[in-house]
């Protein structure tokens, strides 16, 4: 079964948040006229005349949406067939090519493939599995020959998991070497909101079960938007994960991944014909009472923060598709010559059909639509931004209660164990000393301690020198995700040795406009490795307790939400650590270059002092590390990590690089494994008995370029 469990009870906790009664909104919706806002009338109309070109086509679909009149252009069929093209069957091997499952997936992009991160939720597992396209009847109820496409994650994968989403690179030629990819096409993927809207009907074009493909026509009625999500009515059954939902002018509006099933009284799930189900019966037997689609509009989103300076995603998300050939989708076909006409005969079986080339365009083309054209807008009313990730079902703020600071037990550590297992705070040299902050009134006091993670502060640079924290993946908790940035100084130190909101300033109204501050709050020590405890509550307090203007650092905003980047290897040792429920500490901080960084102790002939970049009379690193260290057959290991926002912040100030980092920036690198004997030449820092336990290679080998999850070692 492709559906966890797991993500299933994801999806009810969802539905029951948002007070979401499946049955009664469908009711209450019904089938007649919808009812739309201003701003909704007018984005639609905006969408179809981009689409159409034509205002009154445009008109007259506007008003058949708000009508709810079912009626369509005979063309709705043929485009309804060319969308059908880049969907595929997706067939799931393990590392030993043996056939473990189906799913449904589609083109996005020349040879970019989507579908669900529940099917592919790593690189590993999408390099022997296949993209099967043209599994499908034609007109004669004869079965095509389906053409076998491999997948590329060497090329591009990436993947979310809280969105749902995977996408991976596919060879441009078929297994057979017969066929080109391209002469399927791809859906255009539009980022703009409210492709569909409350009791409209969407169409789902799938593979249930590994079975040929199959349309849901017009019988999945848009129920509500719930954040990130979209939920709707359907008979969608399972396989579909990473199926596209079409909203009527065959717009991608989502990507299927999960549903909520109908219970007994005990709690049982049941299948359709009102027996308990369990895991030995195939999950299209379920009887679902309501699905789950994640919104384009947020994974578009999401992919340009991500990913949006790949070549494949760039093509893909800025450039126009081609128009799919539907003559194309023959098994078994013959031309003609039939003069300049262009037409051929194909032969399938016994049977022979004169074919005529159609060309008909199905995705929506960006266009420049004159101002007056548009309706205008309601006095007053904006549309909410969508930011994919960001807009999550909302939770309490955060909330931090500094009086009871000095409670605070901090990082401990001998939290993973005893005698050799001790992993102590990381020392500053005696040259650097006179930079640690320390607390009023106590010169010798300068730990920071919080809920599970201390912080040592550099008093010049006004940032952490390191922030480390313990961490327990048998007492994670899920807390929802949190509704904004309530930042605090520590009031321990001095206000003037703390960056605060005098440089990030509002971040809502920063994230509108990039140009005022392109830097976010970057959490060192992160929200999710510090939120844990015995109960949610505990858990919560302990997370919101990292949000303080000493564990934050200005990252570059795409380097910061950047999945591969600074997240995306933040969520990697996450992962290491609840994957099996054990205990690890990992360590954080950014790289300091000036006149007393880490390229002064490299002998250089004349080599003069260098300098991090400024922006707003704050000096921002180029650098931050990493260091996960664990537990394995009752031995400490250790690996180290540097993420670089160099390449993002060097417009802002450029200089002139030092020796000891040209290693890294020759390769233009964004993420490297590195040895924890040359990141404590970097940071000047000494990190105890970690280099000796360090996983990675000789310090001959040098930094290791992370593009993937598969190129760490650990």
């Amino acid at each position: 079964m492709l559906i966890k469990r797991n993500l299933i009870l994801d999806s009810e906790a969802r539905m029951k948040k948002a007070q979401l009664d499946p049955s009664q909104l469908d009711k209450e919706l019904g089938d007649g006229p919808l009812k739309m806002t201003v701003e909704q009338k007018q984005r639609r109309y905006r969408q179809l005349l981009a689409s159409t070109g034509d205002a009154e086509s445009a008109q007259i679909g506007l008003e058949r949406i708000i009508s709810g009149n079912d009626l369509d252009n005979i063309n709705y069929l043929a485009k309804g067939t060319a969308a059908a093209r880049p969907v595929c069957r997706i067939q799931l091997k393990d590392v030993s090519s043996n056939l473990i499952g189906y799913a449904s997936g589609f083109l996005i992009g020349p040879g970019v493939l989507m579908t669900n991160h529940h099917v592919f939720g790593q690189a590993s597992e999408a390099k022997n599995s296949l993209a099967d396209f043209d599994y499908e009847l034609d007109v004669n109820e004869t079965e095509r020959q389906p053409v076998h496409f491999g997948l590329l994650p060497g090329q591009l994968f990436y993947t979310n998991v809280e969105l749902d989403y995977s996408v991976v690179a596919v060879a441009l030629k078929s297994v057979d070497g017969g066929r080109d990819l391209a002469s399927w096409g791809w859906h255009y993927l539009s980022g703009e909101p409210g492709k569909g809207d409350q009791g409209e009907y969407l169409t789902i074009i799938q593979h249930p079960g590994g079975e040929m493909k199959q349309v849901c026509v017009r019988e999945n009625k848009l129920l509500k938007y719930v954040g990130d999500m979209v939920w709707y009515m359907t008979d969608t059954l399972g396989g579909s994960s990473g199926s596209p939902a079409f909203n009527r002018f065959w717009q991608v509006v989502a990507l299927h991944h999960s549903g909520v099933p109908k219970k007994d009284r005990q709690g049982h799930w049941l299948t359709k014909d009102g027996k308990v189900w369990d895991e030995s019966m195939d999950e299209s037997l379920v009887d679902w009472i309501a699905n789950e689609g994640v919104r384009i509009s947020a994974i578009v989103a999401d992919l340009k923060v991500s990913m949006g300076s790949h070549p494949l995603v760039k093509a893909a998300l800025e450039g126009t598709p081609p128009v799919p050939e539907l003559t194309a989708a023959a098994s078994v076909y013959k031309k003609t010559d039939a003069g300049q006409l262009g037409v051929w005969v194909e032969q399938t079986g016994g049977s022979a059909l004169l074919v005529v080339p159609l060309r008909i365009p199905i995705e929506m083309i960006r266009k420049d639509i004159p101002a007056a054209a548009l309706p205008a807008p309601a006095p007053d009313r904006k549309e909410p931004a969508v930011r994919g990730t960001q807009n999550g079902l909302p939770v309490e703020t955060v909330h931090i209660d500094q009086s009871t600071l000095g409670t605070r037990l901090g990082y401990l550590p001998n939290f993973l164990g005893k005698g050799g297992l001790v992993v102590p705070l990381p020392k500053i040299p005696a040259s650097l000393k006179s930079k640690i902050a320390t607390f009023k009134g106590k010169p010798g006091q300068f730990e920071l301690k919080y809920f599970n993670y201390s912080v040592v502060l550099n008093k010049e640079r006004k940032l952490a020198f390191f922030s480390v924290v313990n961490i327990d993946g048998s007492q994670q908790q899920d807390v929802g995700k949190r509704e904004g940035d309530s930042w605090l100084r520590d009031p321990r130190v001095d206000k003037s040795f703390q960056i605060g909101d005098e440089f990030y300033g509002k971040q809502a109204a920063l994230e509108a406009d990039r140009t005022k501050n392109p830097f976010d709050r970057g959490h060192l020590v992160r929200r999710l490795d510090a939120t844990w405890g015995k109960t949610v509550d505990l858990a919560k307090q302990h997370g919101d307790d990292s949000f303080h203007f000493t564990n934050c650092s200005p990252q570059f905003w795409a380097f910061n939400q950047g999945k591969q980047l600074w997240a995306g290897l933040e969520d990697f040792t996450r992962d290491i650590v609840l994957q099996n429920k054990f205990k690890a500490t990992v360590m954080n901080g950014p790289v300091f270059d000036g006149p007393d960084a880490p390229e002064a102790a490299v002998p250089r002939a004349s080599a003069p002092p260098h300098a991090d970049p400024t922006f707003g009379g704050v000096s921002i690193p180029k650098y931050f590390w990493k260091i996960l260290v664990t537990v394995r057959s009752v031995k400490l290991v250790a690996s180290a990590f540097v993420m670089s926002q160099r390449d993002q912040i060097l417009g802002i100030d450029r200089i002139q690089e030092a020796d000891i980092f040209e290693r890294l920036s020759e390769a233009e690198v964004r993420v490297l494994q590195v040895s924890i004997s040359d990141l404590a030449k970097m940071t000047k820092l000494d990190f105890g008995p970690l280099g000796v336990v360090d996983t990675h290679e000789a310090t001959a080998v040098g930094p290791r370029l992370i593009e993937s999850y598969d190129d760490i070692r650990f």
